[in-house]
């Protein structure tokens, strides 16, 4: 061979040498087992742990609910004439919304009425009887037996009174039921009586919800779950009311997924005053959290953010990983809020943290999203 040929020979022998250590050097610094094979630091990207204010905004759509029902059941047996109000209709305090015949809780209070005068006045002279007898007795003129008997006479007569003032209170409650009146303002749901039918204690004769306050029932994607809490400020808009902002808290939280559509529902309660919000108006809510001065790391550096135990692996000094455990708190705009775990200014490892172990060694190349 031509001295020529070997100086080719050898220049694409040490080319290739300076290719394959050059393609080992790689793969150690990207395969984090090949780099822990040969004890060698795993190249992972890191940000430092800082303060920031984070607000996050959870929206859905939804629909207005009333915040409470009330049910109006019958207190008497009487004849229903008339029945002013319809399902859907606005009622306000004190409105009317049942009427009963009357006519023979009047007779039977007047009745009654008469029936105290007369016991009453039979009170006074049994009583006056009592009186002379007593006398009598005690001059050793009178018989025991006749003062007894007015006595016993004078113990019906009250018994009687008793009975009849009984007899016409109730009479009297029974005429304050023959209007039902609303006792809220608010919509009629149901109504389960027409006039001419007649009624029962205990009968449910009309649904009633308040809109004094309503609930808007936005649904919210389930991943939002963990962020949403009581009493987080919202702002609800309907396109009914182009414009018009109302604002309200958070009051309910169903725990429950729909397994179709996997989202929960949460409940605004906003205040109504002049009950232009009626059920069934569609609309859309944002409820807002915010975590002024937290502590916050990128998302993607936490790892397992759904399970019971979060966690990230932060980089000591001694360029090594530790696993370390954490609470998160608000997730806005890519990066989370740890409440708990981590101090300001440790580094935290956002590529390459799957496939570290503790204390691997780690060669870091700070990438800060917070600049």
């Amino acid at each position: 061979m031509k001295r020529s040929h070997w100086v080719v020979f050898l220049a694409v022998c040490f080319l290739l040498g300076l290719l394959v250590f050059a393609t080992a050097l790689h793969v150690i610094s990207t395969d984090t087992s090949k780099a822990r094979a040969v004890n060698a630091p795993a190249a992972v990207e890191t940000v430092p742990v800082r303060r920031q204010s984070l607000e996050d905004v959870i929206g859905g759509s939804g629909a207005v609910e009333q915040s409470s029902t009330v049910q109006l059941t019958a207190q008497l047996d009487a004849q229903v004439l008339e029945v002013p109000v319809k399902v859907g209709d606005l009622v306000k305090k004190g409105n009317l919304l049942v009427r009963c015949d009357d006519r023979l809780i009047q007779a039977t209070i007047q009745a009654n009425r008469d029936y105290v005068e007369a016991s009453k006045i039979k009170i006074r002279d049994e009583t006056r009887q009592v009186d002379r007898y007593t006398a009598l007795q005690n001059k050793n003129m009178g018989s025991a037996v006749d003062l007894e008997k007015y006595e016993m006479a004078l113990a019906d007569a009250k018994e009687a009174l008793a009975k009849s003032t009984l007899s016409l209170r109730q009479a009297e409650i029974d005429l304050e039921h023959v209007k039902m009146q609303s006792p809220i303002d608010g919509i009629v749901l149901e109504r389960l009586v027409n006039p001419g039918e007649w009624t029962k204690p205990g009968q449910l004769v009309l649904k009633l919800g308040s809109l004094n306050t309503v609930l808007m029932a936005p649904k919210l994607t389930e991943e939002k779950m963990h962020s949403v809490e009581l009493g987080l400020p919202a702002e609800t808009s309907f396109p009914a009311f182009p414009g018009a902002v109302f604002r309200g808290k958070v009051f309910k939280i169903d725990p429950n997924i729909d397994p179709l559509t996997r989202t929960f529902t949460a409940y605004v309660e906003i205040n109504n005053p002049d009950l232009r919000l009626k059920p069934g108006l569609s609309g859309f809510a944002r409820i807002r959290r915010t975590a002024k001065d937290a502590l916050a790391v990128p998302s993607i550096a936490v790892m397992d953010p759904s399970g019971e135990q979060p966690s990230v692996y932060v980089v000591n000094d001694s360029n090594r990983a530790n696993l370390r455990k954490v609470r998160s708190g608000i997730v806005a705009n890519g990066l989370t809020e740890i409440t708990s775990g981590l101090k300001e200014g440790e580094r935290v490892v956002t590529v390459g943290q799957f496939y570290l172990k503790e204390n691997d060694k780690v060669h870091t190349t700070s990438r800060s999203i917070f600049k």
